[in-house]
């Protein structure tokens, strides 16, 4: 079964009638030109593994995108909105003399004669800054992974975010003179950077995110004021912000609870005003240059689909769809919270039509710093269509839920976790939704990584485990991924396996492997630069030799394998779940032989 995940366009700010947008073709995410005016689409690029970043010059006339390996390796390239019979097949680079490495961010200045662009090594992230098509220079670079947040209108200032609660949390660079200012954040006071304010050229406004142990506050940066915390714009859990227009305005997007809500303030003055969005999550947004949000929605029985506020002079405005809102599958779809000492767990739950119980299977989310929502997810509607409930639980350390919840649990990495799930599985049996001795995980990237973790840690309470690439064991595991997961998993544990090297073991499957009942499904990718293909192969060589029932399925196309190998690795898994839940109330259901594709790219 396939979802195709839409994105929001990205504008040309002088040519509004010209955007452009990646579309899904044949499995791989390719970009597609807009035309407005015409509202004509034409898919601009056949590149063999996707694109992995895209955006529009200001003027219209070149659109950019970046041209990665399977590893995310690779470069931009530049080539014009509409196509010439003189066009190359492989476009030139969009900059030259940049090193190969992983795109950190991209930006332009507003006339469109200056552009930077994020390069990440393995060792530091560098910024170059150039005319578009010529030369790059590079004008700054940190240590380990930051990210290239914006570039001023006037093209004199970029800047740059590192993790945030490091010294480093945000640097900004005035290129004419090299003035370098640099904000701090602590463990009690993280401080994102999220855009400058558009067409502000003598006195740069940096849009910037707070958050403190009580919540989270919309503010700006300013050289010669610091940060200044808007009063009205303060919340409980995670928001994030644009700039709406040039003269003070904000699009703020607020999570909370699995479900998403748009709001649009002034920072100065009055509340904010909603902006009438259907209940569901909002998975993506841009604002057109009219002043129209071009959003990307779903619910959890409706797939993702594009829609628009038009915004007029009052601040709501009806949503447009474009299509229509029809609900997807049979799943009964609920709710559920799970009443812990140290506040209530979330769940979504999903249930074959018919009474209850059914085999159970949890469906553990990744990074760990995400978060399930009331969300369209493929996987979802097959397990449920194959006789099984389905939990998707925010466990510790998920967003959505507030500063405590997303870090309050110490540096119990994984175990605090595993006393969630194990949690709800009692309240699910309590309820009669779940069969006893029926119940079983099943998890990608982070998600299948608390699966073999709970397999060793806690084994008498799961029937089955199904890990898709997935950390095995964790110590080789962060000294192979991108040094962009070395920083999550340095704040997850409070450093390294060198710094702490307790905390690593008590966190590694690896550990409890003379624990480990089985059966267990792990499938893996052999090009997988996030979860290395190593580490599973050693922690799989242990249980043959331990005797433990297994398969080990192996994928291509990096971290989550490509769209084939995604869709016979979860028929794989399904016919593997059916076995060890007992075929006589399971069928098998598979993808019908087209690609599955999950919603969660991010983190691990």
């Amino acid at each position: 079964m396939t979802v195709h995940i839409p994105y929001a366009p990205a504008f040309a700010a002088q040519r509004p009638d010209r955007s452009v947008e990646v579309c899904v073709d044949n499995g791989l995410t390719q970009v597609l030109a807009w035309d407005r005016r015409t509202d004509q689409r034409q898919v601009r690029t056949t590149v063999p593994n996707g694109v992995a970043g895209y955006d529009i010059e200001p003027d219209g006339r070149h659109l950019w995108w970046f041209d990665a390996d399977p590893a995310g390796i690779g470069l931009w390239r530049r080539q014009p909105f509409r196509p010439t019979p003189t066009d190359p097949t492989t476009p030139p680079a969009a900059l030259t003399g940049l090193p190969p490495g992983r795109q950190t961010g991209i930006a332009f200045d507003a006339s469109g004669s200056r552009v930077a662009v994020g390069i990440g090594t393995e060792t530091e992230t560098r910024c170059y800054v150039g005319r578009p098509g010529g030369a790059g220079q590079l004008v700054a670079a940190a240590a380990g992974y930051a990210t290239l947040v914006d570039l001023t209108a006037d093209g004199d200032t970029v800047a740059l975010a590192g993790r945030a609660d490091s010294d480093t949390a945000i640097s900004v660079i005035r290129l004419s003179d090299g003035q370098l200012n640099v904000v701090a954040g602590s463990d009690n006071r993280r401080i994102w950077a999220l855009e400058f304010r558009p067409g502000d050229r003598s006195h740069p406004q940096l849009l910037v995110i707070v958050e403190t142990p009580e919540g989270y506050r919309v503010g700006t940066w300013q050289p010669d004021r610091g940060i200044a915390p808007a009063a009205a714009l303060s919340y409980d859990t995670e928001v994030t912000a644009h700039w709406y227009g040039t003269d003070g305005k904000v699009l703020i997007q607020h999570d909370h609870a699995g479900r998403s809500r748009l709001l649009l303030a002034d920072l100065t003055s009055g509340e904010p005003a909603t902006i009438a969005t259907p209940p569901g999550t909002i998975l993506d947004l841009t604002c057109a240059p009219g002043g129209d949000i071009h959003y990307v929605w779903t619910g959890g029985s409706v797939p993702p689909q594009r829609r628009v506020a038009e915004l007029g002079a009052a601040a709501r405005a009806a949503p447009r769809a474009a299509g229509p809102a029809q609900p997807t599958g049979t799943a009964r779809r609920s709710e559920l919270w799970t009443t812990q000492p140290y506040g209530r767990i979330h769940s979504f739950l999903a249930t074959p039509p018919g009474a209850g119980p059914w085999p159970t299977l949890f469906l553990v989310h990744g990074g760990p710093s995400l978060h399930d929502r009331d969300a369209y997810d493929p996987r979802v509607e097959l397990l449920v269509r194959a006789g099984y409930a389905v939990v998707r639980t925010n466990y510790r350390g998920s967003t959505g839920y507030g500063p405590q919840w997303q870090r309050g649990y110490g540096h119990r990495v994984g175990l605090a976790q595993l006393d969630d799930l194990t949690s709800v599985r009692r309240h699910l049996l309590h309820r009669g939704v779940a069969t006893p001795g029926r119940v079983g995980l099943c998890g990608y990237s982070w998600g299948g990584y608390l699966v073999l973790l709970a397999m060793g840690a806690t084994p008498a309470d799961w029937s089955v485990g199904l890990a898709v690439a997935p950390i095995a064991d964790y110590p080789a595991a962060y000294r192979g991924t991108t040094t962009a997961l070395r920083e999550v998993d340095d704040e997850l544990f409070g450093g390294g396996p060198d710094d702490v090297p307790q905390r690593y073991r008590a966190a590694n499957p690896m550990t409890y492997l003379d624990q480990v009942r089985g059966p267990l499904f792990i499938a893996a990718a052999s090009d997988d630069d996030r979860c290395p293909p190593g580490q599973v192969r050693r922690y799989v060589a242990a249980l043959r030799h331990r005797r433990v029932p297994h398969q080990l399925h192996w994928m291509s196309g990096g971290h989550l394998g490509d769209a084939a190998s995604q869709t016979r690795a979860f028929d794989e898994l399904l016919r593997y779940a059916g076995q060890a839940l007992g075929p006589d109330r399971t069928r098998a259901a598979t993808a019908d032989g087209r690609p599955y594709q999950p919603t969660s790219q991010g983190g691990r």
